[in-house]
C-alpha cells in the first residue's frame, strides 16, 4: 500500500508541474531605463495600473516602465547564409 501512496504523490506533483508550466499567463519583469527607482515605486505603479486583478500593461508603459521580456515573437525564419567580405 505504501508504494501506491508514493506513486500517487509523484503523479500529483507531476500533474501540478505540467499545469503550471503550460499556463498561458506570462510573467513579465519591468524596469525604468535611465531612472533610479525602488521596489515600492514599482509596486505603487503596478497597483495603480491593476483593475479587477488584471494588469494594464499599457498603463505601466505610460508611466515609463518597460518590460524586460520581448514583446516580439521569436524569429524562426531561415537566415541568409553569411558571405565572406572581400574574399573569394
Amino acid at each position: 500500500m505504501a508504494p501506491m501512496i508514493g506513486r500517487g504523490w509523484l503523479l500529483l506533483i507531476l500533474a501540478t508541474v505540467t499545469l503550471v508550466g503550460c499556463s498561458s499567463e506570462h510573467d513579465r519583469q519591468w524596469y525604468k531605463p535611465g531612472a533610479s527607482y525602488t521596489v515600492d515605486e514599482f509596486k505603487r505603479d503596478r497597483d495603480a495600473c491593476t483593475t479587477k486583478n488584471e494588469l494594464d500593461e499599457q498603463c505601466l508603459k505610460e508611466r515609463g516602465w518597460v518590460p524586460l521580456t520581448s514583446d516580439r515573437p521569436a524569429d524562426t525564419g531561415p537566415k541568409p547564409p553569411k558571405t565572406p567580405s572581400g574574399r573569394y
